[in-house]
């Protein structure tokens, strides 16, 4: 992905023939789409793709999306740095410490085939933001201390209001809280509450359960703040757990484990010299347009990438994914075929929650999400299926035709509708006002509404617009997921192989060389021996 000015004026000049056409048909009503997305839909769809999917570096995707351009406008941002805990061995019963807590984690939701290199806790960078009010669009920052940033912020804060968790998406390698700012400012105002938006860190310098972990400190670090933080202890009724597209898929793996310690015996967690107790539920979790299958094995993945922004995977797997020109990060060394984690952990659910039993879900605090007719809307649907089929109380916000991460940058009606219900969410599930009820909605682009059964999400008998060929029950979606996992797998056995091959070549060459060089020198000496 090139944001750059350069990449991005080349990307789009080729295409202005195409957007022209397609402005104009969508503005008559004449285009392919133009019966579920409004005209600004279909023009930005057509401008994005090639831009999301333009071949550039991994490692120049990351520095453009980590670019900072400063805090301008309505929001507070105070930049936080969670300390990382101190690793110190327990053997009180039902305690456990941060990373070994992850890693029994990983294990109880694992089948034995789990390869992944445990990392080391650090420290977390963050931001807390919030509303800030009587001042201009485009007013800056003021030069003040991080920690009074935070106390201004918490002036316009209401009481007893909503403190997110917010976990930024970009497929686990790209963005940052920087990035995010519009949508953490935009929840925060919404709500009257305050966001802690989590810089974690990133594929594939760091893959799973790198940010897996940094988001667990974050959280207990609300619960139990460390040295030099600036606010007090939060309770978890008070917390919500957000993201969008990754971010979301984080959110959900974080839910998990707070779901699965408890399950296996840990009701602590030993953190910053505390016995932080995880047992105290959640007060919900809100995300939009989730990613929770890193597979990408679902029918919707290609069936509607006719309204999408994000093109569907290659369906050469004789390559990894995505295929991202080489530089210094990526392939890997070993190889992976994805870049945040090893190919046999594709269908671990706290890699992909998709995978998750929906028993294991049990527990669970209200779920709202939002989802488009995109590359995951049958994940969603499956998600917010299993979540009810397990007790748990599910706002589903459909919009038919809308492409991925629509309410980040709400355009038109539908954007801001989802927007708007994903803050009122958070609110009313801090305040204990969300009712459980069978049902979710899909809303089409005129505002027209149509109930669908929480129950049918990801079958065929939804009605009204037909939307799938086939039911996505447990059993279909496990079949899919294990043919994504299986030829990654194989794939990446492969590429080890090869790159073993190759590493023991260059070493031999090198010895050879090494070798030559040695023997030039002793040769010219023994020739001179031999004159004199």
């Amino acid at each position: 992905m090139d944001i750059s000015l350069f990449g991005l004026a080349r990307n789009t000049l080729p295409r202005v023939p195409l957007i022209l056409k397609t402005a104009i048909l969508a503005l008559f009503g004449w285009s392919p789409n133009s019966s579920v997305q409004d005209a600004v839909t279909e023009i930005i769809a057509v401008m994005a793709r090639p831009t999301l999917g333009n071949p550039v570096s991994l490692l120049k995707s990351q520095q453009q999306t980590k670019i900072d351009y400063g805090i301008w406008g309505r929001m507070w941002v105070s930049k936080y740095t969670i300390l990382s805990p101190e690793k110190k061995p327990n053997s009180h019963l039902g305690i456990c410490e941060v990373q070994d807590a992850l890693t029994k984690a990983i294990e109880a939701l694992g089948d034995g085939s789990d390869h992944y290199t445990q990392p080391k806790a650090v420290n977390v960078e963050a931001e807390w933001t919030g509303y800030r009010g009587g001042v201009s669009h485009i007013a800056r920052s003021p030069d003040i201390s991080e920690r009074d940033k935070y106390e201004q912020m918490m002036k316009e804060v209401e009481i007893d209001s909503p403190v997110i968790l917010y976990l930024h998406g970009g497929a686990f390698c790209l963005m940052d809280p920087a990035t995010h700012r519009w949508t953490t400012s935009g929840l925060a105002q919404q709500t009257r509450g305050r966001c802690l938006s989590v810089r974690y860190r990133l594929s594939p310098q760091y893959p799973f359960p790198s940010a897996l972990l940094d988001c667990l400190i974050a959280y207990l670090a609300l619960l139990c703040p460390p040295p030099g933080s600036f606010h007090e202890p939060i309770s978890p009724s008070q917390i919500i757990l957000a993201g969008d597209s990754s971010g979301a898929g984080l959110a959900a793996s974080l839910l998990q484990i707070l779901l699965t310690l408890p399950r296996i015996g840990i009701s602590r967690i030993y953190f910053h010299d505390r016995h932080v107790d995880i047992t105290v539920p959640l007060a919900g979790l809100a995300f939009t347009s989730p990613w929770l299958d890193l597979s990408r094995s679902l029918p919707s993945v290609t069936r509607n990438s006719r309204y999408d922004i994000i093109a569907p995977p290659s369906e050469d797997r004789t390559i990894p994914h995505p295929n991202f020109p080489p530089d210094s990060v990526w392939p890997t060394v070993p190889p992976r075929v994805e870049t945040y984690c090893e190919a046999t952990m594709v269908d671990h659910p706290l890699v992909s929650p998709l995978a998750t039993h929906k028993y294991l879900w049990d527990g669970a605090p209200p779920v709202y999400l939002s989802v488009g007719w995109e590359g995951m809307q049958d994940e969603a649907e499956v998600f917010a299926r299993r979540v009810y089929e397990a007790g748990g109380t599910v706002g589903f916000d459909g919009y038919e035709g809308m492409p991925h991460g629509f309410s980040m940058i709400p355009w038109n009606k539908a954007g801001r509708s989802a927007f708007t219900n994903w803050a009122a969410f958070c609110k009313q599930a801090v305040g204990g006002g969300i009712q459980r009820v069978d049902y979710g909605t899909w809303t089409n682009k005129h505002g027209v509404v149509r109930v669908v059964s929480l129950m049918d999400l990801g079958m065929r008998r939804q009605g009204g617009v037909q939307v799938r060929d086939e039911d996505l029950d447990d059993a279909k979606v496990d079949q899919y997921m294990a043919i994504q996992r299986d030829w990654r797998v194989k794939l990446e056995e492969q590429l080890r192989v090869e790159c073993e091959v190759t590493t023991q070549t260059v070493r031999a060459q090198e010895v050879t060389r090494w070798t030559a060089a040695r023997m030039r020198p002793r040769e010219g000496r023994l020739a001179t021996r031999n004159y004199l």
